[in-house]
């Protein structure tokens, strides 16, 4: 029974989310563009991939796409998501690693390295000091070569979370595709559980994990979300 409220709990929100995707409310088109594009210019093939907080990896198919990949590594905490992400990821032809756990558990004991680690809108749930620690053990996770790559909420500098918040209600109006119910149901979790960082504190965050490079990549035009990548 508790299986079969979750399941339905699941499609739900997948339902609302998807819509979020498929109308590029939160510019996830762009970001996974630029991820395509770093994954060629930048990265060493073959390339070890993760992903953290995977979901049913549909943008990432595409993002990979022309890409050279030895191997895909998903984390998530979501089995109806991962059973989503096993379709999704039949059309690479790299071995493909699915893994249900809580990915900062998962990356705090994880001996295997990767050659890029890429997550996007999951790590700003966290907060600062457990988004240090996870960065940490993903820069021994990625190495002396390798690159992480983040895609989450973001505040100009002077900016505090409340001011973060009040600039995506702003959001509402243009946000036509989802109910008002929806809305109010995205928005809820967003107050409860989304923690922005400013531009300085992730180029601190990345320092401290032990990055020698911190570079901004992509900036949504909403300015809510921006994209860093993190190298040695």
């Amino acid at each position: 029974m508790k299986e079969l409220a979750a399941l339905a709990l699941f499609e739900k929100q997948w339902q609302v989310y998807r819509k979020v995707v498929d109308n590029n409310y939160l510019f996830h088109r762009e970001a996974y563009a630029r991820l395509h594009r770093i994954l060629i210019d930048e990265a060493f093939p073959p390339s070890r991939f993760l992903y953290i907080a995977c979901g049913d990896a549909r943008a990432t198919v595409g993002a990979l796409r022309g890409t050279r990949v030895a191997h895909y590594h998903g984390i998530d905490l979501s089995q109806p998501a991962l059973d989503l992400a096993i379709e999704a990821l039949e059309e690479l032809t790299c071995p493909v690693t699915l893994e249900r756990r809580d990915f900062v558990e998962a990356l705090c004991d994880r001996p295997e390295p990767a050659d890029v680690a890429w997550i996007g809108l999951s790590l700003h749930h966290l907060l600062t000091p457990m988004k240090l620690d996870l960065m940490r053990a993903l820069r021994g996770v990625v190495g002396d070569r390798g690159l992480l790559l983040i895609y989450e909420n973001t505040s100009p500098d002077g900016e505090d979370r409340d001011a973060w918040l009040r600039r995506w209600d702003r959001q509402r109006l243009s946000w036509s595709a989802l109910t008002p119910a929806e809305w109010d149901a995205m928005t809820a979790h967003v107050r409860a559980a989304d923690f922005p960082e400013t531009i300085s504190q992730w180029h601190s965050l990345g320092r401290e994990a032990g990055f020698d490079k911190v570079r901004e990549v992509f900036v949504s035009p909403t300015d809510l979300l921006r994209m860093y990548c993190f190298a040695p």
